[in-house]
This record gives C-alpha cells, sequence and structure tokens, in this order.
C-alpha cells in the first residue's frame, strides 16, 4: 500500500509508516498519488500539543490527541514522536476495526519498556500496566511481557565487568527462502579454510584484549549462518582457538540448526570443547513444508540429531519452530508441537514468519497464513511450552511479522540462555567476532551504548580481519562520554 504522509515534522514519517504497518503490511512511503492520505496538524493549547490527524483514501477518520511537551529538548522530541505516532495508530483502530496485539509498539524490544518504567521506581505489575495503557497493549502480550520479565529477574545478574563472546560462521549448506541473515552457501567449501584461519587470529586479539581490560566472559555463543555446516576438522579448529574463552565463560553454546549438518563426530568435537548447550532446529516436521522452503532435511533428520546430541551429554538443547509457514495451518502446526514435546528439549523458540524484502519467501505472499491464523499457532505454542513445564523467558519482535506478533523463547526453569537475554535487553557489552560481527559496548545504566561492526563479505572480513580486531580495540578505549 501507498501512504501519503502531510504533515510539517518529516523526520516523523518512517515511524508513522511503521505504524500503518501494522494494519496494512508494507506499505510505501510516497508523494504522489496514493492509496491513503494522513493530514496532520498540530497546535500548542494551555501548555500542551494537540495533534490531530485526517485520514482519507482507502479509510477515512479521524483523531485527535492532547499531550504533554516535555521539559528538555531530548524529552520533548521523544514524546513529540510518540504521540504523532499514538494520533494515527487511534486514527487507523477506529477506521479499520483492527486491534494490533501489540498496540502501537513498533520497536523490537517491548521488555525496554517495562524495565524504564521499573527504573523509576513503578513495580512490575505497575510497569506493565502503565505500558499496555500507553500503547494499547492486549491483555494477553501485558501478561506476556510480565511473566518475561519476572523470569529475567531470577537469572543471575551481570557483574560491571562481563561480557559476552559472540562468533559467526556465515556459511549454510543451502539458504532458506524465508531468510535475511548474513550467510554464505558452503559450496565448493573453498572459502571455510580461509574463513576459520581469519577467525583463529581475531579471536587470539580478543583474547588480549579481554585481559588488558581485566573482562570476565559471561556467555560464549557461536552462531551464523550454522556452524556446523563446517567440517569436522575445521569446526574443531575454530573451537580450539576459542578455547579459552569457552573455558571461563558461565554457559557456552553452539548454534547447530540445521539438523542435516549434524552427525556424531561433530557433537562429540563440540562437547568436548566444553560447549553445553546446542539448537536443533527443524522448523516444521513436515517434509513437503521444508522442501518447499529450502531445508535439505526431513522430520526423521531432526529425531536423530536430537537423539545424537542426548547420547552426546548436552544439558540444554533448544529447539526453533516457525509458525505461519506456507501452506501450513493450525493443525499442521499442532502436530509438529507434539512432536516436538515427544523429544523433550530443554528450550523451544517459537518464531512467527518475519518476511523480508532480502528473502526469496517476500514473493509468496498470497501463499501464507493470515494472521489470524498465525495468531492462534502462537497461542498453541504458548500452550505447549506450558505443556512441558517451559516458560516464556525473553521475546523479541520484527517488522513485517505475520500477525503482528512476536518470537518467544521458551524454557524449563533452569536452563535459559543468558546469551539470549543480554541480547535482547542490551544490558552486557558484546564482542562479536566474524563476517557480520556487530560488537557492542554498554556502560553502566546503559548511559551508553556504542557499536563496532565488522564487514559483512567473507572475502573482505578473511582479508580485513586484523583491522576488525583493531576496531574492537578502539572501542574499549573509548570514553563514555569524550566528543
Amino acid at each position: 500500500m501507498d501512504l501519503r504522509i502531510l504533515s510539517d515534522t518529516p523526520a516523523h514519517h518512517k515511524e508513522l509508516v511503521d505504524v500503518a504497518s501494522l494494519f496494512f503490511g508494507r506499505v510505501n512511503l510516497t508523494e504522489d498519488d496514493s492509496d491513503l492520505t494522513a493530514r496532520f496538524t498540530e497546535r500548542l493549547e494551555g501548555g500542551a500539543r494537540v495533534c490531530g490527524v485526517v485520514l482519507s483514501g482507502c479509510v477515512a477518520g479521524a483523531h485527535t490527541t492532547r499531550g504533554e511537551v516535555g521539559a528538555g529538548a531530548l524529552e520533548q522530541k521523544r514524546l513529540h514522536k510518540r504521540q504523532v505516532k499514538l494520533t494515527l495508530y487511534y486514527a487507523l483502530k477506529q477506521a479499520t476495526g483492527i486491534a494490533p496485539p501489540w498496540g502501537a509498539l513498533t520497536g523490537i524490544r517491548p521488555t525496554r519498556l517495562v524495565y524504564e518504567a521499573m527504573a523509576r521506581g513503578l513495580s512490575l505489575e505497575a510497569a506493565c500496566l502503565e505500558t499496555r495503557r500507553l500503547f494499547d497493549l492486549s491483555a494477553e502480550k501485558t501478561r506476556l511481557l510480565e511473566e518475561v520479565v519476572r523470569a529475567q529477574a531470577a537469572l543471575p545478574a551481570p557483574a560491571p565487568r562481563d561480557v559476552d563472546v559472540y562468533i559467526g560462521i556465515p556459511f549454510c549448506v543451502s539458504r532458506c527462502r524465508y531468510c535475511s541473515f548474513i550467510s554464505a552457501e558452503v559450496g565448493d567449501g573453498a572459502a571455510l579454510a580461509p574463513y576459520v584461519a581469519a577467525l583463529a587470529r581475531e579471536i587470539a586479539a580478543v583474547e588480549r584484549l579481554i585481559a588488558e581490560h581485566g573482562l570476565s566472559v559471561r556467555a560464549f555463543y557461536m552462531g551464523g549462518g550454522t556452524p556446523t555446516a563446517l567440517t569436522a576438522p575445521l569446526l574443531h579448529e575454530a573451537l580450539s582457538a576459542a578455547g579459552g574463552l569457552i573455558a571461563c565463560a558461565r554457559e557456552a553454546t553452539v548454534e547447530a540448526g540445521r539438523p542435516d549438518t549434524i552427525d556424531a563426530e561433530k557433537l562429540r568435537i563440540i562437547r568436548a570443547a566444553g560447549v553445553g548447550r546446542i539448537s536443533v532446529n527443524p522448523q516444521t516436521m513436515h517434509d513437503a513444508t521444508l522442501a518447499l522452503i529450502g531445508r535439505a532435511h526431513t522430520g526423521r533428520d531432526a529425531e536423530e540429531a536430537m537423539a545424537l546430541a542426548r547420547a552426546a551429554g548436552f544439558h540444554g538443547i533448544n529447539m526453533d519452530m516457525i509458525a505461519g509457514l506456507p501452506g501450513e495451518d493450525a493443525t499442521m502446526f499442532s502436530d509438529t508441537l507434539a512432536w516436538v514435546r515427544g523429544m523433550r528439549p530443554d528450550n523451544l523458540t517459537v518464531h512467527t514468519l518475519c518476511v523480508k524484502r532480502s528473502s526469496d519467501m517476500h514473493r509468496w505472499q498470497d501463499a501464507l497464513p493470515d494472521g489470524a491464523a498465525v495468531s492462534h499457532m502462537a497461542d498453541l505454542g504458548f500452550d505447549a511450552a506450558r505443556g512441558m513445564g517451559m516458560r516464556p523467558y525473553y521475546l523479541y519482535r520484527q517488522k513485517h511479522m505475520a500477525g503482528n506478533l512476536e518470537n518467544v523463547g521458551y524454557a524449563l526453569p533452569g536452563s535459559e540462555c543468558l546469551y539470549n537475554v543480554d541480547t535482547m535487553e542490551d544490558h552486557v557489552s558484546v564482542l562479536a567476532l566474524g563476517a557480520g560481527g556487530i560488537s557492542k559496548r554498554v556502560w553502566p545504566d546503559r548511559a551508553l551504548i556504542v557499536r563496532a561492526a565488522n564487514v559483512k563479505d567473507v572475502s573482505g572480513y578473511i582479508e580485513r580481519v586484523d583491522e576488525m580486531a583493531e576496531r574492537k580495540v578502539a572501542l574499549w578505549r573509548q570514553d563514555a562520554f569524550a566528543g
């Protein structure tokens, strides 16, 4: 759908497009003829800002809000943007009759709002209710938020000098059609050995950085891509290079992911390196769907991978499911959940299909389940996790998610993945190695967060790995308030 916005604050137009996307799916901003036009007006009245919008086109309607102006410049900007977004949100809600489950929220971390409210002295319950009131969340999503934050509160808190270490292996045996991540197909494998050699150089540099600054590794996570797309010898080489980081980490995870890349030898290598957590991610039990989405394995392959992982002694195994895959309905998704329950994972991540333009699947919109069907699937996932004794402990959202829903990680008590929580909540610094890795330094109380990105291209990373390491060194030399 094409949207034209007429307002005196073009800096907010991107956020307004995000709000419209909650109701119409993909929305394009245009200055020409459009399916929908939103005309904004603003005025100050009695010390308050009055913001109004009139809609014309595919839907018609109007809404006016009255909001506080704010004290400092930053607070004024924040409140102004929120008010403009809410004005459009309520106009569209009234005009369309649609009530998005996460209300007017367009950000990826709803929990952040709860934590901010709690930092002002509110209790968890009051913070969740305030978030619901401000952004029109459904009762179900409000309860989910409260459960997630409560579960996180029971986890070990990070120490001031804690860091997480992420190592990216950006290779897959084939590319899933919904994938928008940085990854390359293994192909003839020519790039694998040079990549692992470069990675070992960056690991050595990061170990020196950690020692120099007296840092402690809280969580180690090797992701991708698919780390187990590496050959067994190269996987051993990469994990051996990272052995010092793994040995001192509170937890260590390798995202095995694709069942067709898992075998007994690779699992033995991972376990011998001191890693206790892995992922086995079938996404669905239905072989026809797996073939359709570009995954070169079957449901039976996932069963065999899980059996091998248990035999190898892993104590934390996650399985990923996707709600909303093409051609699937609630019955098929329910069958997959029952199948997963029989394999007794320690963690279950229920993703809602997110179709981005950079993925092949964005052209398949007509073949995907509608938002109501996907919402029902997500509810089934919640019930299934509960039935396995799990509780939700982290969540995040993305743009263009089916049904405007969320991804939720569930875990048996005591088997939560600290790295997942740290990544979502931005309260621990991260040293990210490998092509596309984005390191971030988080100052106390999140007073400042600064990022340093590695190049995304594999060949560029190999050629410039010393520069990538130096970017991290420079990040840790930085004064929080310099410049």
